[in-house]
């Protein structure tokens, strides 16, 4: 059975490496929604990385929409950032921060649903 409840939209904070966390607005329907064009654009352009391209650009934009604040991070002078686009992106260049992201807050948001509702 469907068990309609309210939707949180609350923000949470979740620690995506040691001592770096990030605060996180919930996966709304529209962030989702976006994401998909953002992966289905990369699946347009092609190539033989297509369907990597398609899911590092669907968990780009989810974390674009999603992060609110953060702790922990800083420029290469180690001055505290505030969490731009422009940081986002390169905060997701670094493979242990986009997986984390990825496993904590995306991979969550995917199969909310199913935990729920089973």
């Amino acid at each position: 059975m469907l068990k309609l409840e309210p939707v949180s939209v609350e923000p949470f904070w979740i620690d995506v490496l040691p001592g770096v966390r990030i605060q996180f607005r919930p996966v709304s329907v529209a962030a989702m929604l976006i994401a998909r064009g953002a992966a289905g654009e990369a699946l347009k352009a092609g190539g033989e990385q297509a369907t990597i391209e398609a899911g590092a650009a669907f968990t780009r934009s989810l974390a674009q929409t999603g992060i609110i604040a953060w702790e922990g991070i800083g420029n290469a002078k180690g001055k505290p950032v505030d969490p731009d686009k422009a940081a986002i992106d390169q905060l997701l260049e670094l493979w242990p921060a986009f997986d984390a992201i990825d496993r904590l807050y995306v991979g969550p948001a995917l199969t909310r649903l199913d935990e729920k509702n089973v």
